[in-house]
């Protein structure tokens, strides 16, 4: 199961939707709000909420027990849902980790008010503003134009909920007793969106079954700056967790 970042949608996962469907039954979701899903009820979503949502999907598409895969925002969620299902996740593979914290900083806040403001002007505004900071120096032009083309399908639902949510008093390492499972960290060494010092480092130590790869020459956005060791790093994950036969 495929979470996404907050300026993504399930289309971001498209190298790895293609790769694994040979070997397993891979599902992307558009979190609520994102492309044709219904935005949550209320306009300042917690940690509970997108872990309901999250476990209404998994309902309507039968998936009892699964690997989870979060990136950024969607690590978040990944996070939430396995806090509050611990029994549904066979394994958390947890990429570009976000963990929240206890109070906003004001220069965090104010980034993400950016964000807001910039949906508001429309996807193609969003999205041109442009990745650099996403990713690490000399990606491929043509991957540079795919994830703005992603990006210019958000919707202002879906950006501003999980901006909310971004910005909550939801700290994941208060809550890491919780998750049992196996947990792999995937950090890009030039992570300037979530920096590891910030994030990964401050969960793994809480983890039970933790470990963490760093990987050098990557920035954010792990699942498209190197899909093929991102799609077999999830595979090998997935059978450290008894989740896929060879």
């Amino acid at each position: 199961m495929l979470l996404h970042g907050i300026g993504a949608h399930a289309a971001y996962f498209r190298f790895q939707l293609a790769a694994l469907g040979a070997c397993a039954r891979v599902l992307a979701w558009n979190a609520p709000g994102y492309m044709l899903s219904d935005p949550l009820s209320t306009p300042r979503p917690q940690a509970a909420d997108y872990a309901q949502a999250l476990a209404d999907f998994l309902e309507a598409t039968a998936v009892e027990r699964c690997v989870l895969a979060g990136h950024s925002f969607g690590s978040a969620v990944a996070q939430a849902f396995t806090i509050a299902h611990p029994g549904r996740v066979a394994g958390l593979l947890l990429s570009g980790a976000g963990v929240g914290q206890r109070e906003i900083a004001p220069a965090r806040a104010a980034a993400y008010q950016e964000r807001i403001r910039r949906i508001r002007l429309g996807g193609y505004q969003y999205a041109d503003a442009g990745i650099d900071h996403l990713v690490a120096p000399g990606l491929a032009p043509a991957v540079r134009g795919m994830m703005t083309e992603v990006a210019r399908g958000l919707r202002a639902e879906g950006v501003e909920q999980a901006a909310a949510f971004r910005v909550s008093s939801f700290f994941s390492p208060d809550h890491a007793q919780r998750i049992a499972c196996n947990v792999l960290l995937v950090q890009g060494a030039e992570d300037r969106t979530n920096p590891r010092e910030e994030n990964a480092d401050l969960l793994l130590p809480r983890l039970a079954h933790g470990q963490m790869q760093v990987w050098p020459g990557v920035g954010h956005l792990a699942e498209i700056e190197d899909p093929h060791r991102f799609n077999a790093t999830l595979v090998a994950f997935a059978r450290e967790c008894g989740h896929l036969q060879d």
